[in-house]
Formats: structure tokens, C-alpha cells, sequence
């Protein structure tokens, strides 16, 4: 017979795998709607380890005697998930996590994150589509610059590079630095967590290089081009 904490952690193991599945299906099935579907297959790839940490991050964890308020909770956040809002789900449960069980590192780190997880998969995409009309000009930008430095005459205006032989580059969505920053920091985060569940100062200088290494990698694609 599990003892009532063991119940505990089992309660959230089993609700953080339904938020999951449906989560991870509801991905799969807008597959069917795009034509290039290999940016996609590899983000959920990243997503999906992200979500098994958060799952491996949750079982180790030494929590306090299940409760009806949490049960009632991860009641909601799967009814939630059901209704068609996983990307909502997913951080309803990662706040969860986080503000529940605040003196338990392994179920904190989880919840941090399933929230890098929403965050990659539903809130990044959200905000860029706000802000994709400056984001993008700052790829132009700096990537015109670049070009500028090695091709004589070389300008860009708003988010197209222009060259003097004509062959101008119109940089899109797709080629935004900003999707892979967020990629980025769903990484930092996932492998921070399962090499030790807190932080540490040098953690920040660690995010800050992994993200400006795939700034200057997508901007040196982009030049190239």
C-alpha cells in the first residue's frame, strides 16, 4: 500500500501525463494542415523531452498528503485540456506546481518546466504574432548590416535585404531569430533542471550565451542566404 504522499506525487504524475497526451495530439493533429511539416516534427520533438523532465521531475518528488483542493485542481486543468485549451492547461498546471509545492525543489523544477513548454509552444508564438512586424525588421536589420559589411552597396529596408546584383532576400516568419530564441530557452531551462532542481547565478550566463549563440547561428544562415 503507497503511503499518502506517494498518492500525492501519483495524483500529479497522472495528471501531468493526460495534460501531456493531450497536449502532444492536439500538436500532432494540426500536422495534417501544413505542407512542410519538419519544423513542426522538430519542435515537438523538443517539447516532448521537455514534457517527459517535467513528468521524471514530478516522481521524484516528496510532497505533502494529497488533499480534495488537489484533487479538485487537477480536475480542473484536465477538463481544461479537454475542452480544446492544452496550451492553457499546460500553465494552469505549471503554476500549480510552482505555488503548491513551493519548499519541494523536484516538483518546482517541474513546474518550471512545463511552463517553458507552454511558453515555446503556445504563449512565444502569441507574442510574435504581435510583434513580428519589429521582431523581423531587427533580422533585417542586422542581417543587412552584415551583408553591408562584405557586398558594397548592400541596404535593407523594412524586412527585405537588398543587394546590388538583385538578388534581394524577403526574411519571413519562418526565418524569425525570435522562435529560435524561445527554443532556446525551453533547452537552458529542460537541461538545467534535470542536471539540479534550483538555481544558481551562473545559470543566467549560461542562458544568455545559449541564446545569443542561436541569434548569431539563424543571423550567419540568414547572411548566407
Amino acid at each position: 500500500m503507497f503511503s499518502k504522499p506517494m498518492q500525492a506525487t501519483k495524483v500529479l504524475l497522472a495528471t501531468g501525463s493526460v495534460i501531456f497526451a493531450i497536449f502532444s495530439f492536439n500538436a500532432f493533429s494540426l500536422l495534417n494542415d501544413r505542407v512542410d511539416v519538419s519544423g513542426p516534427v522538430a519542435l515537438g520533438a523538443f517539447e516532448f523531452f521537455g514534457s517527459a523532465v517535467c513528468l521524471y521531475l514530478v516522481s521524484r518528488g516528496n510532497l505533502a498528503t494529497v488533499s480534495l483542493p488537489d484533487l479538485s485542481g487537477c480536475a480542473v486543468v484536465i477538463l481544461v485540456a479537454a475542452t480544446g485549451f492544452a496550451g492553457v492547461s499546460l500553465t494552469l498546471f505549471a503554476l500549480y506546481l510552482f505555488v503548491r509545492f513551493p519548499h519541494d525543489l523536484n516538483t518546482k523544477a517541474a513546474g518550471t518546466v512545463a511552463a517553458a513548454v507552454a511558453v515555446q509552444a503556445v504563449w512565444a508564438p502569441l507574442i510574435f504574432s504581435k510583434l513580428s512586424f519589429l521582431l523581423l525588421q531587427i533580422d533585417a536589420g542586422v542581417v543587412g548590416w552584415f551583408i553591408g559589411l562584405v557586398v558594397p552597396g548592400a541596404s535593407w529596408d523594412g524586412t527585405v535585404v537588398f543587394t546590388p546584383s538583385g538578388h534581394n532576400v524577403a526574411i519571413t516568419s519562418a526565418c524569425a531569430s525570435f522562435h529560435n530564441l524561445s527554443l532556446a530557452s525551453l533547452c537552458w531551462v529542460t537541461l538545467t533542471m534535470l542536471h539540479r532542481p534550483y538555481w544558481v547565478k551562473s545559470d543566467l550566463y549560461i542562458g544568455a550565451v545559449a541564446m545569443l549563440i542561436q541569434f548569431g547561428f539563424n543571423v550567419w544562415r540568414l547572411v548566407f542566404v
